[in-house]
């Protein structure tokens, strides 16, 4: 009886060690939290993206001034006798 008490109690401890190693159980879940995590907040970062976006398309269908600006500011052009002053830009 005693024998099986001793090994029951050294198999619960082992399982313990085992259980808040870092190699499994508990830290094994909060490393799958925290990427979880991450993964969420690059999702918003991404939706919040495709948003001003997607507003960005919707001003250059809707304006020419929108088109204007873009290729104004995106691409260099300009209008016929316009002068174009290129700043070089900052890092």
């Amino acid at each position: 009886m005693r024998i099986g008490v001793l090994i029951s109690g050294a198999l619960a401890l082992l399982f313990c060690i085992y259980l808040f190693s870092d190699r499994g159980g508990i830290g094994e879940l909060q490393q799958a939290r925290q990427r979880v995590q991450s993964l969420r907040a690059d999702i918003q970062r991404l939706q919040a993206e495709n948003a001003r976006l997607r507003a960005e398309v919707e001003s250059a269908k809707r304006s020419t001034f929108a088109v204007e600006r873009i290729a104004r500011e995106d691409l260099g052009m300009s209008k016929k006798g316009e002068i174009v002053y290129m700043l070089p830009k900052t890092r």
